[in-house]
């Protein structure tokens, strides 16, 4: 064994010590001055935002990124809840998907979708059963074939159905595709599409047959929520409402060009005017019957929803250059186009082929749009009414107004309402009515002596008839018609004078003068004001024409102009004239009453709440004729005030808003002795008018028996005087402020 000796022992303990106070050393150096702090470094990229899990999520929104067919096809898709945060842990069976493809059309008939999954559906034996079968398209729910949640708000879900060996819909890479899937179960969720063209992936670029947009369906129904509220987007309606899909209980084909346009058309129908009826089946063979459907506005005015300039409905100009047997068969239903029978004097018989034949530029009938063309609205806008001047607005004095009618189209020449024919046609088909009404505040008209105390009709402006020499011509053109009813000595603030009535011209060549819709005009004037101060704006003409494209009503008389109506349907306005006048009261009367409210702030949201009220709104007309609203069915939802008034102006009222007249009581020529809804109350139970909602007003203090005096006050006939207090609950930011409530 090798031994170290003595002497080589002693030399490496001697560096071992060595070592250990060199390395002391350096350790006590760490004790220092550590130095000032170095700058902060950049910083990381933001983690992913905190998922939510679908059941608990307040809003979801859904995107397909990319579908794929090899054989089944694969859908890949995301959900996030409105703020960037990933839904996750989507049940299969909350989600369901529909497939077809675009086939072109030929030959004169339309491209149509087609669905790749179909149903059949069994008469079961339940009335009415027309039909022994029929074949409908179908949805398949994600629990059928393979869904994968990737916990990252996406998904991917392969089909159960092979669509590229289906025994009865051949596939085809090279045709325009589309899918799209819907949400049930959880909050709403606006079902996506996603066009695309299977053979290279392509989503641009493409034959789409995108002819209508939901965004022009929204502007009368809001949000279309159909079948449950899972299906909102008309990209996605026509997948399953194609040619291929048939009701079996009615044996209606669900075709979207058909079914649509009949359901708009609704009472309107031929079919239905000889007295047949047009229902739809759905869930549960739960019958749709739109027999009593009326559309607001002439059903001739296909650009309502046929927009060939929006980018978003490339093909929407089709309806003018590719018309159908059945696309225009589904409005004019009582033509037979096979046997020719009801289709023109000569009951030609047509195929598809064969319709530009006829209606088509230079067609022996001429251009589709011409043979819906309005006419008498197109003739309209040849006319305007100018408001020139107002004088003598003094209390005591007669109002004397100088007006003109010029033509908007040649150079604003102004016509000779003395001379020319649209101004001096008989039998009340020409028409110019320049009305005088006070005061902004709230119309009342008090004192304009269009009613004695037991006839004529209440609270209606001064009437002047400038037409068949009621008006002297002042200047070229120009002509002033004077009141010979004085203003009232007692009146103060603002007043209003508004033109309305019709010209009329034969416009289609029938023979017969027609009344042509012009837009009424309206100024406001001072009378004890400094200047003069407008009425209130509450609600927009351009929303009204959302739906009704143009108001007109009152036979063509009164046209597009709010200020003109709230004029006559003011607070203290009855349509008790119109019933006495007929021999009507309670004892014979539609609603047994012997007068109604046509004050313009109850009597619209009546109208337009229909059948959904307990007490559904009915106004006499002339000649006693009834109108009765409770058929009328709002297309969009009735909580949302914004769908008709401008911004904050559908609550509080504001002040000097007037009590609601339901009684006009002893004395028509006076609103003063007059039984009253207070108004917040009259605006409110004009829809909400169950026994219950009425204990709550009168409990808060509203009521449907005030008298309101000259100042204001009022005094209810069972409780004194009383005071509203809706605001401390439903004003802005209380506690159920009214725009929360109704949830708009």
């Amino acid at each position: 064994m090798h031994r170290l000796r003595a002497d080589d022992l002693l030399r490496r303990y001697r560096a071992r010590i060595l070592f250990i106070g060199c390395l002391c050393a350096l350790v006590a150096a760490c004790d220092g001055d550590d130095g000032p702090p170095g700058p902060a470094g950049p910083a990381g990229p933001p983690g992913p935002p905190p998922a939510v899990v679908a059941s608990a999520a307040s809003a979801i929104e859904a995107t397909i990124s990319d579908v794929t067919i090899n054989s089944a096809p694969i859908v890949t898709f995301r959900l996030s809840d409105g703020s960037g945060r990933p839904v996750i842990g989507l049940p299969a069976s909350a989600v369901s998907f529909t497939i077809a493809k675009l086939v072109p059309g030929a030959d004169g008939n339309a491209s149509q979708w087609q669905s790749y999954l179909v149903r059949e559906e069994i008469a079961d034996g339940d009335a009415p059963d027309v039909l022994p079968s029929a074949l409908q398209a179908t949805t398949e729910n994600a629990a059928s074939g393979e869904f994968t949640d990737l916990n990252d708000g996406s998904y991917r879900y392969t089909f159960a159905t092979d669509i590229t060996s289906l025994p009865d819909v051949s596939f085809d890479a090279l045709l325009t595709h589309r899918v799209s899937l819907e949400i049930r179960g959880l909050v709403p969720v606006v079902n996506p599409v996603y066009t695309f063209r299977p053979q290279d992936g392509a989503t641009t670029d493409l034959f789409t047959r995108d002819i209508v947009s939901t965004t022009t369906c929204n502007r009368c129904h809001d949000q279309l929520a159909i079948h449950g509220g899972a299906r909102f987007e008309v990209g996605g309606c026509v997948l399953c409402h194609n040619p291929g899909s048939t009701d079996q209980d009615s044996g209606e084909t669900v075709d979207f060009k058909v079914m649509v346009h009949k359901i708009h058309r609704g009472a309107d129908l031929p079919s239905v005017v000889a007295g047949g009826q047009y229902a739809i089946y759905g869930f549960g063979e739960r019958e749709h019957d739109y027999s009593q459907v009326v559309f607001p506005q002439d059903i001739r005015n296909c650009v309502t929803c046929h927009n060939a300039d929006d980018p978003a409905t490339p093909e929407g100009g089709n309806w003018t250059t590719a018309p159908t047997r059945e696309a225009c068969g589904s409005c004019h239903d009582d033509v037979d186009f096979v046997t020719g029978i009801g289709h023109s004097d000569a009951d030609f018989p047509a195929s598809n082929a064969d319709c530009t034949i006829c209606h088509s530029d230079g067609g022996f009938v001429g251009p589709i749009e011409e043979s819906h063309a309005l006419l008498a609205q197109r003739a309209a806008d040849e006319f305007e009414f100018n408001i020139i001047d107002i004088s003598g607005t003094g209390p005591g004095e007669f109002p004397a107004v100088t007006l003109s009618v010029t033509d908007p189209t040649n150079g604003d020449a102004a016509y000779d309402i003395e001379l020319d024919a649209p101004f001096t046609q008989g039998g009340g088909a020409s028409r110019l009515a320049v009305s005088v009404g006070w005061q902004t505040a709230d119309f009342a008209n008090e004192g304009s002596q269009t009613a004695t105390a037991s006839a004529g009709t209440p609270a209606q402006p001064i009437g002047m008839n400038p037409l068949f020499g009621g008006a002297v011509e002042t200047g070229d053109n120009l002509f002033t018609v004077t009141s010979t009813t004085p203003l009232p000595i007692d009146v103060a603030g603002s007043g209003i004078v508004t033109i309305d009535g019709h010209p009329a011209r034969d416009v289609d060549g029938d023979g017969t003068v027609d009344r042509l819709p012009v837009t009424g005009a309206s100024a406001f004037f001072a009378i004890t004001d400094m200047a003069a101060v407008p009425r209130r704006q509450v609600v927009d003409i351009e929303k009204c024409q959302n739906c009704h494209q143009s108001l007109s009503l009152h036979g063509n008389n009164r046209t597009d102009n709010i200020d003109l109506c709230v004029t006559c349907h003011n607070p203290n306005a009855t349509d008790i004239n119109r019933r006495s006048s007929a021999g009507i009261d309670e004892s014979n009367s539609a609603d047994g009453k012997d007068e109604q409210a046509v004050d313009f702030k109850r009597m619209i949201h009546m109208l337009h709440a229909g059948g959904t009220l307990q007490s559904p709104l009915v106004v006499y007309g002339f000649n006693g004729s009834v109108n009765d609203f409770s058929h009328v069915v709002y297309p969009g939802r009735l909580a949302n005030c914004s769908g008709c008034h401008r911004e904050d102006t559908y609550y509080p009222l504001g002040p000097g808003v007037q009590a609601t007249t339901i009684d006009t009581g002893p004395d028509r020529s006076t609103a003063f002795d007059d039984v009253n809804i207070s108004p917040t109350t009259a605006v409110c139970t004009a829809c909400h008018d169950s026994d219950l909602a009425r204990a709550h007003v009168e409990q808060n203090g509203g009521a449907f028996d005030v008298v309101q005096g000259a100042d204001g006050m009022m005094i209810s006939l069972e409780r004194g005087a009383i005071t509203e207090t809706c605001a401390v609950c439903h004003g802005p930011d209380r506690l159920a402020d009214v725009e929360a409530v109704h949830a708009f």
